[in-house]
């Protein structure tokens, strides 16, 4: 299993890359961030199967593995209660 290194918002993941801007794009495999980057290069980035369906990459943060990898992953989680057990 690959061990989380970070968790970043997009715009930092974005910054980091040297992104000017930032798409969802779907394939035929699921959705993907498309990067276009300061040099004119573009770079992807995969969408978690859980956080497929997304409207805009902001929607997303970022997990950066220690192997170097990263997937966009969605923000929107809520707890359901807290139970004390003293």
């Amino acid at each position: 299993m690959n061990s989380i290194k970070e968790q970043l918002t997009m715009l930092a993941y974005a910054k980091s890359i040297n992104a000017i801007s930032a798409e969802i794009i779907s394939g035929p495999n699921g959705d993907f961030i498309s990067f276009t980057l300061k040099s004119g290069d573009t770079t992807t980035l995969p969408i978690g199967g859980k956080s497929q369906g997304m409207d805009t990459p902001s929607q997303l943060e970022v997990l950066c593995f220690l192997d170097g990898g990263a997937v966009a992953t969605v923000n929107q989680y809520v707890g359901q209660g807290v139970e004390t057990f003293a």
